[in-house]
């Protein structure tokens, strides 16, 4: 009995954490918590948005009270009965005073503008755990042993693993800038392989990622792999457009494709000084 007891928890510590994870994850439970976690996001998002929004529903109540209490005022003057007209006086004095008391509350063009920045701002706050936890949520049920690894890991070790594994996709991610400064032949199955690599890695850290601690820790190295793929991307465009110009044969179609040339070489260029900054940042 002994031996057998030994025999078990050499298998058990031989075994991988995520394996363990795995075998006695509730994923019903885990499901639960990421749609729990997802309604929470949406209502903190819409509280948000409804605060940055009110300003502009006031300016807009204060100009339809105005276009009221001038219909008011005009009907009040039409041939209608003692009675009828009025009713439409007292309608005018009312929205004199809604309009005025709207008008106090509403805000300048300024501030408007302000309101529409916090807006964006709440659809910037919330899109990350949201884009994180729908990913969990699709991992958890079409490959629940995936995510059973994924949790596993990221509850015994925390970032640690997402740690090696950004640290890997920084080198590849200056290994291959480095490369296209010499040739940008094969620049499209670089960042192919650069894609592929940025999938494997949300896949194994989906868990962890959920976190925001970990996403700010993920994010200069995966906006950089992000910016080279759409460097190459841009490049092929480029490319393409040249491609045209020099078969084009008429001044208005080689217009056209130098203009797109001249954007595409452009928008590569940007991707890749944006990509050289963010590389330069080390991992926490």
């Amino acid at each position: 009995m002994r031996r057998s007891l030994v025999l078990t928890l050499i298998a058990l510590a031989a075994s991988p954490v995520g394996a363990a994870w795995s075998q006695t994850l509730d994923l019903t439970t885990e499901i639960a918590r990421l749609r729990t976690r997802l309604a929470a996001n949406s209502a903190q998002e819409q509280h948000c948005l409804a605060g940055a929004t009110q300003p502009v529903w006031t300016a807009s109540l204060a100009t339809d009270l105005k276009a009221l209490q001038a219909r008011a005022n005009q009907a009040a003057t039409e041939g209608a009965s003692a009675e009828a007209q009025q009713r439409w006086r007292e309608l005018a004095r009312k929205a004199e005073a809604l309009e005025a008391r709207t008008t106090a509350n509403a805000r300048t063009g300024a501030e408007l503008f302000q309101s529409q920045q916090i807006g964006l701002d709440c659809l910037d706050r919330f899109s990350a755990e949201r884009e994180a936890l729908r990913a969990s949520l699709e991992i958890a049920v079409a490959d629940p042993t995936a995510y059973g690894e994924s949790l596993g890991e990221a509850r015994a070790h925390g970032t640690a693993r997402l740690r090696q594994d950004l640290l890997r996709l920084q080198e590849r991610s200056r290994a291959l800038s480095a490369q296209w400064k010499q040739t940008q032949a094969e620049a499209g199955a670089g960042a192919q392989a650069l894609k592929a690599e940025m999938a494997d890695l949300r896949r194994r850290n989906t868990a962890v990622l959920e976190s925001d601690p970990a996403r700010v820790m993920a994010d200069p190295t995966l906006r950089a792999a992000e910016a080279l793929v759409a460097t190459a991307e841009a490049w092929d465009r480029e490319w393409a457009a040249n491609a045209r110009l020099s078969a084009a044969s008429d001044d208005v179609k080689r217009r056209k494709a130098a203009i797109e040339r001249d954007e595409a070489a452009r928008q590569a260029r940007d991707y890749w000084a944006g990509a050289e900054r963010l590389l330069g940042r080390r991992v926490p």
